[in-house]
């Protein structure tokens, strides 16, 4: 074209020149016409005649001279054109026939589905459905009257769809999106009136849908538009755009590179003015890979509702507080995440198409419970006495106690000084009382005097911390899922700089190490720490939690990959086996003959496990329970914590005893517990 161009430009020039050259050379004949005379005139003009002969002569040499002049600049502009032309044509023409080509067709992406999400057994936990978008191409951004009709029909704000029309995020030419999962009254009116809608498209696409609603809300999470930080940050080989729709949370999140499909790809050809000429050529998007993840859904779903039924305990118990809480149990052997629960929960589903402010503001507000929190993993706790199963082992390992040890229970202990008298729960006291009924009824004294020796042991001030924090307390579990909070040991030189800005604080006293010895004090736990210490118990070893069962190809041929490749120990903590037998005997016991035999009396299957009140400044205890089975060759540990519910076994034992049953196919009837105010 501008070969074309060029040539056309050279020959305007020369007609021009050749015409001026004729219009000069008449001009010039005319001139010296004028200074003709014939003879008999001649005698009248004879004095002048010489002056007008040298004035007719200048003009005729000036007329050439500026007649070669012009001549030379357009055969200069002629030859320049022409090495232009040569240079275009003959040096860079294949270069410039390939950007003519580049302006002729282009190219933009089209969105994939993602990946489906299954339970362990096969069970479709999200999938998609089919749904319809409204599109616009480039053209609409300028008409006012269209911009308006998709405000009225979809009830979108007109600045709104201006802004969406004006969007270039997915390439130039790219149809933009107005609205996703529109209503079929708005679809079927726009298609109805085409003439009314110039340059607006329908497009089926795919959200997710939920067949089990909120259940397991915190593990499948949600999925939303890619912002602009996750958009920079994104790797793993995904060529991102924006607009794409991304995991934002839980296994969503956690999994997306497997979930996120391949974009297809539309060419079309436009014209000088950018429209769209005509489709050329199209490859259609790739649905992501399905993934099966660990949980049983089935499980699931008993320990949802056992955590409903704790809250009712908690209330017929007069904790009528009680709303918040985490039920997570895992195999004991392998880590695997059979069921996790938190409350309250979310709809998952009010996340597609984009949720609005006034929602998002109600789900973060501090009065809402935090309904998006994942208490499994982010929740803080007071271990309480749960924290007695390590603790206790600790006391055992560093022969501060043994299986032959007694002590006197007053239910108040002064072992570091009358001025700093702490009590047991039982504020009567146990009397005397040995280590296995110290496990079995949770006496805290028996606790106090371990700790006064750690407390005097001087070849180690954090000789108990470095113990608990061998079992994985102070330290993310490495479960997949994003959010998970580490927890806290405290140490002296914690307390320090935690109180740095009080020097009166700062000082590690004899209570600080009784507190955290009862899994009270500055000790913060998560639900999941918890189920997966109590797995090592059991088992000897600590697992480390995992989520994912396997990666499988769409037309469900092969297995991309295995989920056990996750698996293996998350610490190494050092025991005899004498030590962690003379536990489990107490653990044992405490389903045996302590507080919650009612509970699992008629379960069916030996059980282990230990109760556990925590006490928070200002709020009703907190309710924990976390237990194994079958005793003899465990298999699932459950652990359980209901915020304000107070004793754990009257709320939180019944909830485990519930998902246990589960776990093993026995019957899940609700049990009621005693209301035994243990710590």
């Amino acid at each position: 074209m501008t070969a074309a161009i060029s040539a056309g430009v050279i020959v305007l020039l020369i007609v021009a020149a050749i015409v001026l050259i004729v219009v000069v050379a008449r001009s010039s004949g005319k001139h010296s016409s004028r200074f003709a005379f014939s003879k008999s005139n001649a005698e009248g003009f004879s004095a002048g005649r010489e002056s007008r002969s040298n004035v007719s002569a200048d003009n005729d040499l000036m007329t050439r001279r500026r007649l070669f002049g012009f001549m030379a600049f357009i055969g200069a502009a002629i030859g320049v054109l022409v090495v232009k032309l040569w240079s275009m044509q003959i040096v860079s023409g294949a270069e410039y026939t390939k950007k003519a080509e580049g302006n002729r067709i282009t190219e933009y992406t089209t969105i994939a589905p993602r990946g489906r999400i299954y339970d362990r057994n096969g069970v479709e936990l999200v999938g998609n459905r089919a749904t319809f978008a409204v599109l616009a191409n480039s053209e609409v951004q300028n008409d006012r009257n269209v911009l308006q009709r998709l405000s009225d029909v979809l009830g979108i704000p007109r600045e709104t769809v201006k802004n969406l029309a004006e969007s270039q995020t997915g390439g130039a030419q790219a149809d933009r999106v107005i609205a996703l999962d529109v209503e079929e009254r708005a679809v079927a009116y726009i298609s109805e009136h085409p003439n009314a809608f110039p340059g607006v498209s329908i497009e089926a696409r795919t959200v997710r849908t939920y067949p089990f609603g909120d259940l397991a809300a915190h593990v499948l999470g949600y999925t939303g538009t890619i912002s602009e930080a996750e958009l920079k940050k994104k790797d793993g080989g995904i060529a991102y755009e924006s607009g794409d729709i991304v995991g934002k949370d839980g296994v969503e999140q956690a999994f997306e590179a497997y979930l996120q499909g391949d974009r297809g790809v539309k060419q079309v050809e436009i014209n000088a003015a950018g429209e769209v000429v005509s489709a050329v050529d199209s490859v259609e998007p790739v649905q992501g890979n399905d993934i099966r993840i660990t949980i049983d859904i089935e499980v699931q779903r008993t320990a949802e509702e056992a955590l409903q039924q704790a809250f009712v305990d908690s209330a017929n118990a007069s904790y009528g507080n009680a709303h918040s809480g985490a039920i997570v149990c895992l195999n004991c052997k392998t880590g695997e995440v059979i069921a996790m629960a938190s409350a309250p929960t979310y709809d998952p589903e009010e996340f597609i198409g984009g949720i609005s402010n006034e929602k998002w503001e109600e789900m973060t507000d501090e009065g809402s419970d935090y309904p998006l929190s994942n208490r499994c993993i982010a929740g803080l706790y007071p271990a309480a006495s749960t924290f007695k199963g390590f603790t206790g082992l600790a006391g055992l390992q560093y022969g501060f106690a043994s299986e032959q040890s007694e002590w006197y229970c007053e239910g108040t202990w002064t072992g570091f000084g009358e001025k700093w008298p702490q009590k047991c729960w039982n504020t009567s006291g146990h009397k005397s009382i040995g280590f296995h009924n110290g496990i079995v009824e949770s006496c805290d004294v028996v606790f106090y005097e371990i700790a006064k020796s750690f407390y005097q042991y001087n070849q180690n001030e954090t000789a108990l911390q470095d113990y608990l924090k061998s079992w994985g307390f102070g330290s993310k579990t490495g479960i997949e899922l994003s959010g998970e909070a580490e927890g806290r040991v405290p140490t002296p030189e914690w307390k320090r700089s935690f109180n740095r800005d009080a020097p009166e604080s700062q000082a590690w006293l004899p209570g600080d190490l009784s507190n955290l010895i009862i899994g009270q004090g500055d000790l913060l736990v998560t639900p999941l720490q918890i189920a997966c210490g109590y797995a090592g118990l059991a088992t000897g070893t600590v697992p480390k939690p995992v989520l994912l069962s396997s990666v499988v190809s769409t037309d469900g041929t092969m297995t991309a990959v295995d989920g056990a490749r996750y698996q293996g120990s998350i610490v190494h903590p050092q025991f005899e086996q004498k030590n962690i037998e003379i536990m489990r005997s107490g653990f044992r016991g405490v389903v045996e003959d302590g507080s919650v035999k009612s509970i699992f009396e008629d379960l069916g299957v030996a059980t282990s496990g230990k109760t556990g009140t925590g006490e928070v400044a200002g709020k009703d205890n907190y309710g924990w329970y976390v237990g194994y089975g079958p005793t003899e060759d465990p298999q699932y540990v459950c652990a359980c914590c209901i915020e304000e519910g107070g004793a754990g076994a009257t709320c939180a034992a019944p909830a485990v005893r519930s998902v246990l049953a589960a776990t093993m196919g026995l019957s899940t009837e609700h049990v009621s517990g005693s209301s035994t105010e243990e710590r």
